[in-house]
């Protein structure tokens, strides 16, 4: 019996330390994955600046050309100024739309890194409350065990 008590109590050091390694490798994880949300938490932000920024310029783009077709008095025709004017409110058009995409792509990856960490976190919670009920509860109660001398009746 003695040398089953103490098979199990090598086993249960080994997976403590097992679980123990595996925290740390989680905690390691948790540490990136919580730069990468960092990271892109500023990207997103960033984006959503280069948005407020373009939306000035395209007011004043949509205004010139609002202005020059609506002219009262004055023909409408299709100069090189007015082609400028088309040619500058579709540019500025199709770069908010580039940026929309972009930070519509990069909240989604937060939500999938905010997730991750999410997992992550659990994981770890699993890991401490494995490691406390092996090593503070079960260890204790097998260093409880009898004594050789015990167990061969001599006390």
């Amino acid at each position: 019996m003695r040398e089953q008590a103490n098979q199990v109590d090598v086993n249960f050091t080994k997976r403590i330390a097992e679980m123990e390694d595996a925290k740390t490798k989680l905690e390691e994880n948790l540490t990136k994955v919580v730069k990468q949300v960092k990271d892109q938490e500023k990207n997103v932000e960033d984006l959503q600046q280069a948005i407020r920024d373009k939306e000035d310029p395209m007011k004043v783009a949509q205004t010139r050309l609002h202005n020059r077709t609506y002219r009262p008095g004055v023909e409408l025709c299709r100069d090189p100024s007015q082609y400028h004017l088309v040619g500058e409110v579709n540019e500025i058009s199709q770069s908010i739309d580039a940026l929309k995409q972009k930070l519509n792509d990069a909240q989604n990856s937060l939500k999938d890194l905010q997730d991750n960490r999410m997992g992550l976190e659990k994981e770890i919670s699993v890991k401490k409350n494995s490691i406390f009920i092996d090593r503070d509860k079960c260890l204790t109660v097998r260093n409880r065990f009898p004594s050789r001398t015990k167990m061969q009746g001599y006390q």
